[in-house]
């Protein structure tokens, strides 16, 4: 689903809570926010008015204008009277060096010990930034594949993923049955090297219903980019993850 058919999607207006202590407003920019950081409003991308915002929302106006103007003032959005509101924000996080060896070690066993579902799987035009990410024209196709991962039933994980195409042995029943990086290498993928840096982020109405968990609580926002050999961006991934249900260690050595 498309940002544009979820500002359509009659439900959205009843994701908002009126009986938790995050205010609505702030519901609505933590929705936003978390859009953004996903890449489905991309950078450079014009925002809702607050008109479209508050029809999708089912709030005021005043309530759409003050989760603007959050998002202004935390530097995601500029606003500019008579051109509207576009994004701003690009991730620049750093990415830390550490050997990938481990790192696919511990993604095998979290895909052999958990349980994953398919919330969607497409071939599609990703947005600006992921374009910008492998490089590719405005008009070729990426797979993008959205799951939610969980353990003994308790979801803890929501990915976004965009992936080059590799042939029909990729598809979303083999991800039922198998990793992706089994999936990868079974195609002939050698993967090279991983960037991906960790940040803190909110659950906003729709993190929370897919996570089973009340909007405004801390989660943590994984963006991680696979390379082939040919130091190619090969496949990208956006995690969110529920803190109090999965632990992320890393262990480096000084040699």
């Amino acid at each position: 689903m498309t940002f544009e058919e979820l500002l359509n999607d009659p439900r959205l207006g009843q994701a908002l809570k009126s009986d938790v202590p995050t205010p609505l407003y702030h519901q609505v920019y933590l929705f936003l926010k978390e859009k953004i950081h996903l890449g489905d409003i991309p950078f450079g991308e014009k925002m809702p008015t607050e008109h479209q915002l508050s029809e999708a929302f089912s709030v005021s106006r005043i309530t759409a204008k003050r989760a603007m103007d959050e998002l202004a003032e935390e530097g995601y959005i500029s606003r500019r009277r008579g051109k509207g509101s576009h994004v701003i924000y690009k991730n620049r996080a750093e990415h830390v060096a550490a050997p990938l060896s481990g790192l696919l070690e511990n993604l095998k066993v979290l895909g052999q010990e958990t349980q994953v579902k398919s919330l969607g799987f497409k071939r599609a035009i990703p947005p600006l930034d992921i374009q910008e990410r492998f490089g590719i024209g405005p008009e070729e196709e990426l797979i993008q594949s959205i799951r939610v991962r969980s353990n003994d039933g308790i979801p803890f994980g929501y990915y976004v993923s965009w992936t080059r195409d590799i042939g029909d042995s990729y598809n979303e029943d083999s991800l039922q049955q198998s990793t992706r990086l089994e999936l990868f290498k079974q195609a002939g993928v050698h993967l090279d090297n991983v960037e991906q840096s960790i940040t803190a982020t909110l659950s906003n109405m729709d993190t929370a219903l897919v996570l089973d968990i009340p909007t405004g609580r801390p989660l943590l926002l994984l963006d991680r980019s696979m390379y082939d050999s040919e130091g190619k961006l090969f496949d990208h991934l956006y995690a969110i993850y529920r803190p109090d249900k999965y632990q992320f260690d890393m262990k480096f050595s000084m040699k």
